[in-house]
């Protein structure tokens, strides 16, 4: 949950809708600087995903409760909760930042705004980690069962990568251990 204090809301005590949306860009903006680099935008994820709804406490102020995940790690592993945490306290306001429990605390969360009526966006790579399709075809799970089995060490342990060839007849390289 990220709330603008009332000395970021101008004179009326609210703070137009943009202003909200480029605060809350910018504190994600650092966020992805810390974790990933300078570079961040250029990497295969272009960062974090997150899907945010947006609320009116009842002074008028906006503020908005946010899910926020990393394609490539979890994001308590990767960085410094405290240093965000922080930021947004010291440019806009107060915050609640906390892991999740389960996938329906995700759902439960989000849709919670929805039903509300209130307004869910979403990070324009909401959906950069995809699963890699599945090949239907020629049974490559036999195949792959096949070269493990062949090149099965002490333990199980694959001694070397095994070259197999999929479904649609390209070869891919796997790697199992």
């Amino acid at each position: 949950t990220l709330t603008f204090r009332p000395d970021r809301c101008g004179r009326t005590g609210g703070m137009h809708p943009e202003a909200a949306d480029k605060a809350f860009r910018f504190w994600v903006s650092s966020v992805n600087r810390d974790l990933y680099g300078r570079t961040w935008g250029k990497r295969w994820h272009r960062g974090l995903m997150w899907a945010r709804g947006q609320e009116f406490h009842k002074d008028g102020r906006i503020h908005f409760h946010a899910v926020i995940s990393s394609a490539s790690d979890d994001l308590y592993r990767l960085g410094r909760w405290s240093d965000w945490h922080a930021l947004w306290l010291r440019e806009f306001g107060v915050n609640k930042l906390e892991r999740p429990e389960s996938q329906s605390d995700i759902a439960g969360y989000v849709s919670k705004y929805v039903a509300k009526g209130g307004e869910v966006d979403f990070s324009p790579n909401f959906q950069a980690w995809q699963p890699p399709p599945m090949q239907w075809g020629r049974a490559p799970q036999q195949e792959v069962f096949l070269a493990t089995s062949q090149n099965a060490g002490a333990c199980g342990q694959v001694a070397s990568p095994a070259r197999v060839v999929n479904g649609s007849g390209a070869a891919a390289a796997l790697s199992l251990s």
